[in-house]
């Protein structure tokens, strides 16, 4: 007899609301007005497929004056760019292509945005980073097992003036210990220190790091794929919420999408449960 798997222990353990959301609900809606998000800039890294794609047809459909996208590949970024003028034909929409471990390309996507709209983007939602499992400690060279710590720490782009939104996409695997998940682990653990550090000595600007949830998106593994049954635009519509000053509470905080937002103020902390993990190789939630 096949072993009965809980679809809610990765989800339970980080939750400080009652209730959990997997789904969207009213609060977040983009076409909601309290949500709208007319007048506003916002920057998408890692926008060439997945739950950042997704982030920006939410903000489309909320009304975004202006959506920039940046990735690696600018042919898929076009492809995304045609959706969203569909969606939303008043929005402009920027496709860059660009690879934030470059500070030079990060000059070059933040001078592009002025350059566009002329002044600087609101909101960043900051998603790009590189996720590689199987990689014990002691049994992977030093440089290849630095690599994932490297990139998901240097790849934080970082405002020429020190005011907006910055909200960067974690994961629950910041609150995971499991085999060959160091590297990535402990990345993103660390990626919420840095930006209660962020927060912080820049006290104009307002960071927050978000807990995607488990959605099943080309980055699920068929281990994760079991437990992937949060909505792909939960991590846009957070970022409604989160844009927003009555969210102000919880800057500096690690906030999951699965969290009850009408419940009022969760609790504000960057605690995580630290969660033994033997399952699964090549995770890739």
């Amino acid at each position: 007899m096949a072993q009965q798997v809980d679809p809610d222990q990765f989800t339970t353990p980080f939750m400080p609301t009652a209730t959990k959301r997997r789904d969207p609900y009213p609060a977040i809606d983009p076409s909601k007005p309290s949500n709208s998000q007319k007048g506003k800039i916002i920057i998408i890294t890692g926008a060439s497929g997945g739950l950042e794609a997704a982030a920006a047809r939410v903000w489309a459909r909320a009304g975004a004056t202006g959506i920039v996208i940046a990735a690696r590949r600018i042919d898929a970024l076009e492809k995304i760019a045609t959706e969203l003028n569909k969606i939303s034909p008043s929005s402009k929409v920027l496709p860059v292509k660009a690879d934030i471990t470059s500070e030079e390309q990060v000059k070059s996507l933040f001078a592009s945005v002025q350059t566009t709209f002329g002044r600087p983007a609101d909101v960043l939602i900051n998603n790009a980073g590189y996720l590689k499992d199987d990689q014990l400690i002691g049994e992977t060279a030093p440089n290849e097992w630095w690599t994932g710590i490297e990139i998901n720490l240097k790849a934080q782009p970082e405002p020429k003036k020190p005011t907006g939104t910055i909200i960067t996409v974690s994961s629950g695997r910041a609150g995971i210990t499991a085999e060959g998940g160091s590297a990535y682990n402990i990345s993103k653990i660390a990626e919420q220190k840095l930006n209660e550090h962020l927060q912080l000595e820049y006290p104009t600007l307002r960071v927050f790091t978000t807990m995607p949830g488990i959605s099943p998106t080309e980055m699920a593994t068929p281990y994760w794929l079991q437990f992937a049954h949060d909505h792909e635009d939960l991590t846009g519509m957070l970022a409604l919420y989160l844009a927003q000053p009555r969210a102000d509470f919880l800057k500096g905080s690690m906030v999951g999408v699965n969290w009850d937002i009408v419940a009022g103020k969760v609790f504000q902390t960057s605690w995580l449960p630290i969660l033994p993990f033997n399952g699964g190789k090549g995770l890739g939630a």
